[in-house]
């Protein structure tokens, strides 16, 4: 397949903001690939070159890929540079200095990109520029607009994960009514190129039958809330198993042999930055697992740290030095895998037996605190005794509960302090805008617009202006957390309040408020009054607060 195809067809999703129109398109695109290429184009279409958890990056700043432009044209920096000033994207400015004819293919693409990729060490940066150029000497306008937006890692299709899923579902089988089967394979393997593969080589029921691999991460469950206690004996009965929830980084252990590898909420690679724990996992009893679990830091005595300060784990350099400085431990609360069998379907139950089996307290791996309750009273009870230590709230499992990948589901039911007065809840909202500040905050972001998730959309609506809570230093800290991009993100819906500055949605912060109320200023139709920042999450955009959950609120 020639790349002119593919990139014809981004610039068709690129003029609709219709989702059902963008879906069919890519769903027709779609049917037409090669059953070898369906892969790349999924990846591609996504902005990418390899599943997320993958870890595979392009390493290529603004600068180097105006370079990249600059050397293909045999023009100066400082002419890409103004016509990129003028035009307000790279991609399109790059047009101007393609003139080839369309002789690249897909493969070609996808495999330079990988390259560029794979370039490290001394010299690096000036390797990845040849190799763009000789990608862009190759390309006609219309590639070099999108090429250049992949380097980026800005695409502007406005398709994300579930997009793609659903036009895959149309194409192989018909009918959009396939996509719960894939979704919830994507759940178990995050992996879109690999689901679609399936799917076109082996067909729906191999997609239904996707297991657990290890040393690739599951989405991880989400926990319902619920307006008071007592709708506990409707949603999950009793006896359950009341736990300690604790304010860490949630973490996905796999263990094969002796690999372990430490997957984040975001299904980010964070082994090297957690030393400590896997050598915890390496000494566990067993062959190959995937445990769950938080982890927190801890003093001396081994009591749980707040979550500040687990955060500066958080690191690439001076690791051995801040595990010494910060002693960390996983407290582990599921076992997804055991010894060559799956646990994704196995009741909870069952499940945590098995765990109790494996892990044994340690200077580095506990079980997370917990208890059987057969009333409310006894959630109650252990919940304030939570509490009056400094715990931030507990979970409820139900004993005969699956673990439901990806899915905030009514076996796991969260309940924390702030549910129990006030406005019930906080939110994970996802950063779309900033606002520049004024008086003490001048020359810096003084406030961010903030979205909740439309996950029927797959888009991001915003919601509140977010202006309290936040000290100098976190102020400082934003323009490095946010990715600044030139114009409004394609999969981001907002009115009336707009921002300064347009952020890529990647930012996941938690806010408190005291109500919601209806607003013809925000996307969502309502918004969040008084909004005050409470602190960063480590978790996927689309794990963000939904805007169905927000509206069961009302």
């Amino acid at each position: 397949m020639k790349f002119v195809e593919l990139a014809r067809v981004y610039e068709k999703l690129e003029a609709t903001s219709s989702y059902n129109s963008m879906r069919d398109i890519l769903a027709k695109f779609l049917k037409a690939a090669g059953k070898d290429e369906l892969r790349v184009v999924c990846y591609l279409t996504l902005g990418r070159i390899a599943p997320h958890f993958a870890d595979v990056n392009l390493g290529m700043a603004e600068k180097m890929v105006l370079r990249g432009i600059a050397d293909a044209g045999n023009v100066q920096d400082s002419s890409v540079l103004a016509d990129y000033k003028r035009i307000g994207d790279l991609g399109e400015a790059a047009e101007r200095y393609a003139s080839a004819k369309p002789q690249l293919s897909v493969k070609e693409v996808f495999d330079g990109l990988h390259s560029i990729a794979e370039i490290g060490g001394s010299g690096s940066q000036e390797k990845k520029v040849k190799l763009l150029s000789s990608l862009l000497q190759r390309s006609s306008s219309i590639e070099a607009r999108y090429l250049v937006r992949i380097a980026l890692g800005d695409l502007r299709l406005g398709a994300g994960d579930k997009t793609v899923l659903d036009a895959l579902a149309i194409a192989y089988t018909g009918s959009k009514e396939a996509r719960s089967v894939l979704e919830h394979a994507f759940m178990i393997c995050p992996d879109i190129g690999k689901i679609a593969e399936l799917l076109v080589k082996k067909g729906l029921k191999a997609v239904e039958n996707v297991n657990i691999e290890v040393g690739i991460p599951i989405q991880m469950m989400l926990c319902q809330r619920v307006e008071s206690l007592d709708e506990l004996k409707k949603r999950t009965g009793f006896p359950v198993t009341v736990e300690q929830k604790y304010d860490g980084e949630r973490i996905q252990a796999h263990r094969l042999g002796r690999k372990v590898v430490l997957y984040s909420r975001r299904l980010e690679n964070i082994t090297s930055q957690f030393p400590d724990i896997v050598s915890a996992v390496e000494k566990l009893p067993v062959k190959t697992a995937v445990i769950e679990g938080e982890v927190v830091a801890v003093d001396a005595k081994g009591n749980v740290l707040p979550f500040q300060v687990v955060m500066q784990r958080r690191r690439k350099y001076d690791v051995a030095e801040y595990v010494r400085r910060v002693p960390v431990s996983l407290r582990v609360f599921d076992v997804l895998f055991l010894n060559g069998r799956d646990l994704i379907r196995t009741e909870y139950e069952k499940r945590y037996a098995l765990l109790r089996k494996i892990i044994k307290k340690g200077k580095s791996v506990e079980l997370a605190e917990s208890t059987l309750c057969n009333d409310v009273k006894c959630a109650e009870d252990f919940f304030q005794d939570i509490v009056q230590e400094g715990g931030e709230g507990i979970v409820i499992k139900s004993l005969s509960g699956e673990y439901q990948a990806g899915v905030r589901g009514w076996n796991w039911i969260k309940w924390k302090p702030e549910y129990v007065a006030g406005l019930r809840d906080t939110f994970d909202l996802v950063v779309i805008g900033a606002f520049y500040g004024r008086g003490r905050r001048a020359g810096k972001y003084g406030a961010l617009l903030c979205a909740a998730y439309d996950d029927k959309a797959d888009q991001f609506v915003s919601f509140c202006k977010l202006g309290t809570g936040f000290t100098d230093e976190l102020l400082d800290e934003l323009p490095e957390k946010l990715r600044k991009v030139d114009h409004k993100p394609a999969r981001v819906e907002a009115k009336g309040i707009l921002p300064d500055v347009w952020i890529q949605p990647e930012l996941v912060v938690e806010v408190g408020g005291a109500e919601i109320t209806k607003s013809p200023t925000h996307a969502l139709g309502f918004a969040l009054r008084f909004p005050r920042f409470l602190r960063f999450r480590e978790k996927k955009p689309e794990q963000a607060t939904s805007v169905r959950e927000i509206k069961k609120m009302l």
